[in-house]
């Protein structure tokens, strides 16, 4: 038996939380908008990502929460669009996707491990 990939379950409770935010027409005019898939390369983030993960102060304590909250805001507006990131209940779902994310264990390891990745620089910006 296939073991099941968290991130795909979490990609649809995504998918749904945000069909609900944003409504059919904004959906489809987000779509619209998104930019196309593979635009960057595997291990990059875009430069404003990278500038906004550096200038969390190094002695926050939050630091890796933080970090991976803006790569998450960063991902999520590239795949449903920018116009995701005015949306008032934006902030509510991250926090909701922020909070799933640590209720599973597998995917909490994997949350911490990017955010030590991306607080050490790994990605570059594209």
């Amino acid at each position: 038996m296939r073991p099941i990939d968290p991130g795909h379950g979490l990609a649809a409770v995504v998918r749904t939380q945000l069909a609900g935010v944003r409504g059919p027409a904004r959906s489809k005019a987000g779509a619209a908008s998104r930019a196309p898939a593979g635009q960057r390369s595997p291990g990059t983030v875009s430069a404003a990502t990278a500038q906004r993960i550096a200038a969390i102060a190094p002695d926050d304590p939050d630091r890796p929460r933080k970090a991976v909250r803006i790569y998450l805001e960063s991902e999520l507006a590239r795949e449903f669009g920018a116009g995701l990131l005015n949306d008032p209940e934006f902030p509510t779902l991250l926090d909701a996707v922020q909070q799933r994310m640590h209720e599973d264990a597998q995917t909490a390891s994997a949350v911490e491990a990017l955010g030590r990745v991306l607080l050490a620089g790994k990605l570059t910006p594209a």
